[in-house]
């Protein structure tokens, strides 16, 4: 998968699936400084049902940024290239509005992603 280069940073795109409820999100910053992938709760709350439930968590993620308060929820799958991973929790919070949230080491390792700063792209280990 191409990434492109926005205001210095890595951006890609994936799928969020809940509930047989799908939305696109663009302008997720590929973060290898991330523990967990964070999406941008604006970005997806008019299109997937984010109500808490009895599994979800309350959790406090610490950045460059400060600190910041999100629901961690286990969504039925996110797409990342051709990559799927399903009953994945992704954290759902606060983010700036120009981006959609944060593709997190979670979601780099589970997807034996292999990131090419000098051609741009993401892709999987075991694929060419």
């Amino acid at each position: 998968m191409t990434l492109a280069l926005v205001q210095g940073l890595l951006v890609t795109t994936v799928t969020v699936r809940h509930r047989d409820r799908c939305t696109v999100v663009e302008n997720m910053v590929v973060d290898t400084g991330s523990a967990h992938t964070w999406v941008n709760v604006s970005v997806i709350e008019d299109e997937l049902d984010l109500t808490p439930e009895g599994a979800d968590e309350i959790v406090t993620a610490f950045g460059i940024g400060g600190r910041d308060v999100a629901l961690r929820k286990t969504i039925d799958e996110i797409t990342l290239a051709s990559f799927h991973a399903r009953a994945f929790p992704i954290d759902v919070g606060s983010f700036g509005p120009e981006l959609g949230g944060l593709i997190g080491l979670d979601l780099l390792r589970v997807g034996q992603c292999l990131l090419d700063c000098d051609a741009l792209e993401l892709r999987q280990a075991n694929h060419s």
